[in-house]
């Protein structure tokens, strides 16, 4: 929603005190668990920290301070200053409860609390900039302004902010709910996160292509205000879409019952791109998967994935796959029940023409990705159909070329006119059907490497193959699930000495909830 429209939403939910108070409980339990888990991202320890808070008067603030307290009562803190952007006395009731509960967590010695307004006053305007300069910190939080924003910033909350974007001496930046100055409007002079944990209702501002210079990453936090459904046209997958998954497969079943996928990808020159893709559809549930691939290939590729049956498929002169393969694919093509075409297909003319016939042939469910998608190719889409672009390919099948000043409604339309499901990929991807969009809040730069996509492609069409019918559900779930496997590997080994395939053996642990009120 509109920050104007989220303020109203929450008045009419939390509509006492104590409802507040209880909303930033949980808020704040859950900003800890997530500070801890962002922080491992790096390969830095999160005990004895360092924390600067940025308190406003409002809630946010409150926000802030009882996330510090949390990390309190955890042992994790070495020490905090707090930065106030105004007195003591201006906090409200339940900003001041959660400052007096941080207070009673550490030893006066490890906490300080300033005032800057009177820091600046004394100081000629250069007193918050000398917090900075005489001591680094770990984590800033940054609990100044929420959804209530209206520019311009004023003194001293801009220096605050200001001071704070040019420090080098602060290794992870964090904003409640959405960045200080953001808002319906925003202000030219905005925090820059590292990681913005959205709360409550999820603020559309922060959504924007542009904004993630400011954002950072962005988590959603569910503290459970969304008991009864509300209809709205965007909307934000919550890690219990992957209830399906985590639970128990009954007992009488046989592997059938969980689809027969047919991935009809590859070439000589990319193997690589087509075993990923594989090896990620069998570790994401189904129960068969054919894989027809260039016929010099199959004697090397087999050996590597036993688990899937292999099927050589006539080649081109240069070692993609032939048209006249089209006759196999006759055979056959009943016992699908979904295909994946594109990962490490090379764009053959001829390939591109066999795909062209193959969709005329095929109503059934696919998924297409990577060189597949092409504007000739996407006219021929008959069945349910997932694509799966990044923001270059899907400027090439749309056509955009520089106009993209409103991202969700081009997904949209695209989605609507040629009848298919888009999972725009990106640092948040976007998933449309046509007439929704839904956000993905997870994932982060551990996935900015080649074949990330491909096992995307894989685990997406092996969900399908699954549930044929529900293109949209499956595009969800595959991105949220594939998400949350990177940050898992990032928890384990950071974002740097990693490869594309160790995410393959988070797929497991990505289906534990993640963080949770």
């Amino acid at each position: 929603m509109s920050c104007e429209e989220a303020e109203a939403f929450e008045s009419e939910l939390l509509d006492s005190g104590e409802k507040v108070w209880a909303a930033m409980q949980s808020i704040g339990r859950a900003l800890a668990t997530g500070i801890v888990e962002e922080y491992l991202l790096s390969r830095y320890e999160s005990k004895n920290l360092k924390i600067l808070g940025l308190v406003g008067k409002g809630h946010n603030g409150g926000d802030a301070l009882l996330a510090i307290a949390n990390l309190a009562r955890e042992g994790r803190l070495k020490s905090v200053i707090l930065a106030l952007a105004d007195s003591r006395s201006t906090l409200k009731a339940n900003t001041l409860r959660a400052l007096e509960i941080l207070e009673g967590c550490l030893d006066i010695e490890n906490l300080q609390v300033v005032d800057c307004r009177d820091l600046l006053e004394k100081s000629n305007g250069s007193g918050f900039g000398e917090l900075l300069v005489n001591c680094s910190y770990d984590v800033c939080i940054d609990g100044l302004f929420g959804m209530r924003f209206t520019p311009p910033m004023r003194s001293p909350v801009k220096e605050m902010v200001s001071a704070v974007n040019r420090s080098k001496r602060i290794r992870f930046r964090v904003a409640v709910d959405m960045p200080s100055g953001f808002g319906d409007q925003s202000d030219t002079v905005v925090f820059r996160a590292d990681v913005t944990f959205a709360t409550g209702v999820f603020k559309k501002p922060i959504a924007g292509l542009a904004r993630s210079f400011s954002t950072g990453c962005i988590r959603y936090s569910d503290i459970g205000l969304f008991d009864e459904f509300r209809e709205s046209s965007m909307r934000v997958i919550a890690s219990s879409l992957l209830d399906g998954l985590r639970s128990r497969r009954p007992a009488n079943v046989e592997k059938r019952t969980y689809g027969h996928l047919f991935i009809i990808a590859g070439s000589r020159n990319m193997p690589g791109a087509l075993i990923m893709s594989v090896k990620s559809a069998l570790q994401s549930g189904v129960g068969l998967v054919t894989v027809c691939v260039p016929e010099s290939l199959v004697a090397h590729l087999a050996p590597l994935v036993p688990e899937a049956m292999w099927l050589p498929w006539p080649e081109t002169r240069f070692g993609g796959l032939a048209p006249r393969g089209l006759d196999l694919f006759d055979r056959i093509q009943n016992k699908a029940s979904a295909i994946l075409v594109g990962p490490g297909m090379g764009d053959d003319a001829d390939t591109v023409l066999l795909l062209i016939e193959l969709l005329k042939r095929w109503s059934g469910s696919t998924v297409i990705d990577a060189d597949a998608l092409q504007k000739r190719v996407m006219y021929w889409i008959q069945g349910p159909c997932i694509i799966t672009p990044h923001m270059g390919e899907f400027n090439r099948i749309a056509q955009l070329g520089s106009s993209m000043c409103d991202i969700d409604e081009q997904v949209k339309a695209y989605a609507r006119s040629n009848s298919v499901v888009v999972a725009l990929k990106g640092s948040m991807t976007r998933i449309s059907d046509g007439n929704n969009v839904f956000l993905n809040t997870t994932g982060n730069s551990v996935l900015a490497r080649g074949g990330s996509g491909d096992l995307l492609a894989g685990m997406t069409a092996a969900l399908l193959a699954q549930s044929p019918q529900d293109p949209l559900g499956v595009a969800c779930r595959a991105v949220h699930w594939h998400g949350r496997a990177a940050d898992v590997l990032a928890g384990r080994k950071g974002q740097v000495a990693v490869e594309t395939t160790d995410l393959l053996d988070c797929y497991s642990d990505a289906l534990i909830p993640m963080y949770s009120s």
